[in-house]
């Protein structure tokens, strides 16, 4: 990111793992590409009837989009992007592509909107969407990569509620990483340093303390029972009631 810009992002909806460091350099890239800067763009994510009630109030528009943009500069660009997180599950099911996929498309799609492109026309909306490809396949060659799968992991970990567990092999299906074993190397690495990771709440699919022994003695049960998760036998009593999906909200 350039000096001076500033990428933020804000949840009106419940919030979920999103890597905000290589959107906004992605961001940031795009808007290079362009021979323009950003100044300061929010993106909002909300839900369809947040979404319902902006198209409302201030486009006299009484329908469902998965996004709008409020232009404040064109140049260097200030603007608010509103997205329906609802409208983009919906449209990944339908297309049947990855939820990832499809936000990355609707964001771009709002930056792009505020570099110039538009799409009323049969030939703008081609344009656009070669636009939103070429961006897109530009974050998986250059950006994607770079985030070891590991941050991947720890990002989900943070977002498990208190009182609440998952599994490893939960994350690794929520992540596409293939095993839930690959999930266990990542939480083994966890020191003191990334004390903001509650490893903790994870454990395997029969509810077992699996990664007890690298707590301490007593500590992982400790640790849940202080959150107010039954733990008998080394082992999560009625998971289903403590159970967290970490695909439940995008799915």
């Amino acid at each position: 990111m350039s000096k001076g810009e500033s990428i933020e992002f804000h949840f009106q909806y419940p919030e979920f793992p999103l890597d905000k460091v290589k959107i906004r350099k992605w961001f940031s890239a795009i808007s290079t590409m362009h021979k323009s800067a950003i100044q300061n763009l929010n993106c909002i994510f909300c839900t369809d009837s947040d979404i319902l009630e902006i198209n409302r109030s201030y486009l006299n528009h009484d329908y469902y989009t998965d996004i709008i943009t409020f232009p404040f500069q064109e140049s260097p660009i200030v603007a608010d992007l509103y997205i329906s997180v609802d409208r983009v599950k919906e449209h990944a099911e339908s297309y049947g592509i990855s939820m990832e996929l499809e936000l990355l498309r609707v964001m771009i799609h709002g930056l792009l909107h505020m570099l110039g492109y538009k799409d009323k026309t049969e030939i703008e909306i081609q344009v656009i969407r070669e636009a939103e490809d070429r961006a897109i396949a530009f974050y998986q060659r250059d950006f994607r990569p770079e985030t070891h799968y590991y941050d991947q992991v720890y990002d989900v970990v943070r977002m498990i509620p208190y009182g609440k567990v998952t599994t490893y092999g939960a994350i690794a299906n929520f992540l596409t990483l293939g095993s839930a074993r690959m999930v266990g190397w990542a939480l083994n690495q966890v020191k003191d340093s990334l004390v903001d990771v509650p490893a903790h709440r994870v454990v395997n699919a029969k509810g077992e303390l699996s990664g007890r022994l690298y707590f301490g003695h007593g500590k992982m049960e400790q640790l849940l029972s202080a959150e107010g998760i039954l733990v008998v036998n080394d082992k999560v009593s009625n998971m289903k009631d403590f159970f967290w999906d970490p695909g439940g909200e995008l799915q």
